[in-house]
């Protein structure tokens, strides 16, 4: 009897296993390739929002990787003026702007170091950022490109915020595919885990 239990919970578990697996696939049937240092999970967001979250990339281990990701979505809504709704989009990405503020400023930040007070008065030091970004934060960003990739047309907005000695970079896109709008943020602290990314963005594929 014992033995014909665990051999039920054994086909059980294999069972649901496949099925995660199935799934797995099915949810990334919008994708994009890259190697073994980088993960992709299920992107779910906490809120409510017009985005239906697909997947999240980013670099595996690292205490500052969390900072560098690609988010992957699909946009529920008809977007009538794709240039519009980007520089919408950018502002609510000013609340993870601050995020990168308070942690720059927080009391184990390099930047708390007494070595850097010679510095805050020097142009675009955080203060000037934050005003900056409150008045008009277009001022950090490249005029909206209007592109073309294998999958089809494409809108990005590239900006990069100055944070004293650091760059917060972010790139906001959306790309029309198979009668969809998909949306994909690109951003990091380091330029040249952003070029990266980028390169990976490049490789986005909704399989048919």
């Amino acid at each position: 009897m014992v033995v014909l239990m665990e051999k039920s919970l054994i086909l059980i578990k294999s069972i649901l296993l496949s099925l995660f697996l199935l799934l797995n696939k099915i949810s990334y049937s919008q994708s994009f390739e890259f190697t073994k240092d980088y993960i992709e999970a299920p992107l779910i967001f906490s809120h409510e929002t017009i985005l239906k979250g697909i997947s999240i990339i980013k670099p595996v281990g690292g205490n500052f990787s969390k900072y560098s990701k690609i988010e992957l979505s699909k946009v529920s809504t008809d977007i009538i003026e794709p240039n519009m709704w980007l520089k919408d989009k950018l502002f609510s990405e000013l609340g993870e702007i601050a995020k990168i503020e308070r942690l720059l400023r927080s009391e184990d930040s390099p930047l708390s170091d007494p070595v850097f007070e010679q510095f805050k008065h020097i142009p675009m030091y955080i203060d000037d950022t934050l005003e900056q970004l409150v008045a008009n934060p277009f001022v950090f960003c490249n005029d909206i490109q209007k592109q073309y990739n294998k999958e089809g047309v494409f809108f990005d907005l590239n900006c990069t915020v100055p944070f004293g000695f650091f760059n917060k970079y972010l790139i906001l896109r959306l790309q029309f595919e198979d009668m969809m709008w998909y949306f994909t943020k690109i951003t990091s602290l380091n330029y040249n885990r952003f070029i990266d990314l980028i390169n990976i963005a490049e490789t986005f594929s909704a399989k048919k």
